[in-house]
């Protein structure tokens, strides 16, 4: 899934009961667990990269998990039709994900598969004869302990998010690497700051015949719980980007989608 929203809920979740100072009654634990989560983001980004031309986004999803730990989800957004792939796609994106969490002496493993679909992006292609796919699975493990939590992901699919249909490519292999220290600064108040890298292993393509596409991205953030589930959150984004990442990331109307920029989103968790 794209955490955007979900990671600054559950983190809020946490600084709420961790700031409550209050106990409660140990209550019998239910076979299964489904929680969802709605919102509205200024800027949607992904691995550093604007997903819908810096217009904003309306996002959501459920999660349903069970006690043994095994969970299942999907989540949603619209996207620009750069993030969708062709014209001949719906500007939508739906993930499915679904995976294992438990804990080993205290630190905290979740292990799983995620599928990025854009309903018509594996359909068509452009008015130059591409078909530019964009839909993307992955595999991925991730390892969490106190305030820190590192996970990989590796492609498992030939197409990476639309980068390579002009030529071909096979970006299966493809590895995204994410580190995320956050940590409650105050009542309600968590502070975050995230390091990703995207080694890229698509072959002879359009992005890498103009330079080395790998780059790597950041931002740090601040999320408040307003209580009821509701959390305000703004997020300032920047990347090491290379010619290659300049040349996929450019947008169907020109704009450069790498850039520095801030984010300030609205969520509400259920």
């Amino acid at each position: 899934m794209k955490t955007y929203l979900t990671l600054s809920a559950i983190a809020l979740a946490a600084a709420a009961t961790l700031s409550s100072g209050v106990v409660a009654a140990a209550e019998p634990t239910p076979d299964f667990t489904v929680t969802g989560n709605f919102g509205i983001t200024s800027d949607y980004r992904f691995r550093g990269l604007q997903q819908t031309d810096g217009d904003p986004a309306f996002q959501g999803g459920f999660d349903v998990a069970h006690s043994s730990g095994f969970y299942i989800g999907t989540w949603g957004s619209n996207v620009s039709s750069w993030a969708a792939g062709p014209e001949t796609s719906t500007k939508l994106e739906i993930d499915l994900y679904g995976g294992y969490k438990t804990a080993v002496a205290g630190v905290g493993v979740d292990v799983g598969v995620i599928s990025y679909m854009y309903p018509g992006s594996s359909t068509g292609g452009d008015s130059s004869g591409a078909d530019w796919n964009a839909n993307t699975q992955e595999a991925y493990v991730g390892l969490s302990y106190g305030p820190a939590t590192f996970k990989t992901s590796y492609v498992l699919s030939k197409s990476y998010f639309a980068s390579t249909g002009n030529e071909g490519g096979d970006a299966s292999g493809t590895m995204y690497y994410d580190l995320t220290l956050s940590q409650e600064i105050a009542p309600k108040l968590v502070a975050s700051i995230h390091a990703g890298y995207t080694d890229y292993n698509g072959g002879v393509n359009t992005y890498s015949e103009v330079g080395k596409f790998s780059y790597a991205d950041f931002n740090v953030g601040l999320a408040y719980d307003l209580g009821n589930g509701f959390a305000v959150s703004g997020k300032y984004f920047w990347n090491d980007e290379k010619e290659g990442t300049k040349s996929y990331a450019t947008g169907v109307s020109g704009k450069s989608l790498f850039k520095d920029g801030v984010a300030v989103s609205l969520t509400k968790a259920f």
